[in-house]
C-alpha cells in the first residue's frame, strides 16, 4: 500500500501522545483541525529540511536546465533557471560525457535574478547545455525508512510546540530525529 503524507503526519501526531486525533487529507491540504492547520505550514518545510540536511540518494534525479534570457554576471557564460522542484542542486554535468570514467568537475554558483519580471533562483556556469543532478523531493512512497523516521521526528518536534507548547518533548524528538538522520549518513561504501 502506498505511503502518503497523511501517514507520515499521523505517525508524527502519535509521537506527541495525549490521544491527539488523526488528521485527514494530504499535504498541503490537510483538514481544518488544529493539527491540520499546523501541518499545512510545517509539513513541506520539515521534509525539505531533512532532504537537504543529509542528501539522501533516493532523492537523486537529473534534469536538463533551461536557459534564462539574461546576461550572466561577470565570470559566467550561462544563466539557467534553478530546477522548479529542486531542494538542492548537487552538481552540474554536460548532457554527454566524453570520458565517463574521468568526468571533469564543473564550476557553478547559485544566485537570483529577475527572469520575466519575477525574482527567480538561478544557476550560473560556463557549461553549455548543462544538466543538474539534484534532490527533487520525491513522493513519500519512495522514501528510505531512516529518512521517513527523521521526517516524522522533526515534524513531531515542530508539532509539539505548535499544538501543545511542549518544549521538552520538542527537544527530545528533535534530538532523536537527528540521530536517525546520522544513521542514514553512515551507509556502507
Amino acid at each position: 500500500m502506498p505511503v502518503t503524507s497523511n501517514d507520515v503526519a499521523n505517525q508524527a501526531i502519535q509521537l506527541l501522545g495525549d490521544d491527539q486525533p488523526q488528521v485527514q487529507g494530504v499535504a498541503p491540504t490537510f483538514d481544518q483541525s488544529a493539527a491540520g492547520k499546523a501541518l499545512q505550514k510545517l509539513y513541506a518545510p520539515c521534509v525539505a529540511t531533512v532532504q537537504r540536511q543529509f542528501g539522501w540518494d533516493a532523492s537523486r534525479n537529473a534534469v536538463a536546465l533551461s536557459l534564462t534570457v539574461n546576461t550572466p554576471p561577470l565570470g559566467w557564460t550561462y544563466e539557467y533557471v534553478y530546477p522548479p522542484a529542486g531542494i538542492e542542486v548537487w552538481q552540474l554535468m554536460p548532457q554527454t560525457l566524453t570520458d565517463p570514467n574521468n568526468p571533469l568537475p564543473v564550476n557553478w554558483d547559485v544566485g537570483n535574478n529577475q527572469v520575466a519580471g519575477t525574482q527567480t533562483k538561478v544557476i550560473w556556469t560556463n557549461l553549455q547545455n548543462a544538466q543538474a543532478i539534484y534532490n527533487n523531493n520525491p513522493s513519500e512512497n519512495t522514501w528510505d525508512a531512516l529518512f521517513r523516521e527523521s521526517v516524522v521526528r522533526l515534524l513531531a518536534s515542530e508539532l509539539a510546540i505548535a499544538l501543545a507548547g511542549k518544549p521538552d518533548t520538542s527537544q527530545l524528538l528533535l534530538e532523536s530525529g537527528a540521530a536517525f538522520g546520522n544513521l542514514g549518513e553512515q551507509r556502507p561504501d
